[in-house]
């Protein structure tokens, strides 16, 4: 380049993808954490102060911003969206919708037949880790 900084010529658009109340990300392949969520899953995070630049984001690092546990937790927060047991009635109904929502993706063939039992794995983990 001869010229530095490059002039700007035009403008061109920056395209962000819409998000449902959650916060998720509507487009796409949907996989069972977004179908199913506990919490908002972001493909950006921002810098923590104590590094420096907190108005920047990290490099490849999304984030995972969970849903309050209760209602009475959710409103104490300020946080509009709903919280976990507003969600699911219990451990087994979000699991029976996190498994269909699975064996969906897999009947679209959106997902191998031969991942499910991790993917459910996981399922378990994450309410494990979003209820304790």
């Amino acid at each position: 380049m001869t010229l530095q900084p490059p002039r700007v010529e035009q403008r061109f658009p920056v395209l962000v993808p819409q998000v449902d109340a959650d916060g998720n990300e509507r487009d796409g392949v949907r996989l069972p954490e977004l179908v199913v969520p506990l919490a908002t899953y972001a493909g950006w995070d921002l810098r923590d102060p104590s590094i420096g630049a907190p108005n920047e984001r990290v490099s490849f690092e999304g984030s995972y911003i969970a849903f309050s546990k209760t209602a009475a937790e959710r409103r104490q927060r300020g946080d509009p969206r709903r919280s976990i047991a507003e969600r699911y009635a219990s451990h087994d109904d979000y699991l029976m919708r996190y498994t269909r929502a699975t064996d969906d993706l897999i009947a679209r063939h959106w997902i191998l037949p031969e991942d499910r039992r991790a993917l459910l794995a996981n399922a378990e983990l994450e309410w494990s880790q979003a209820t304790k």
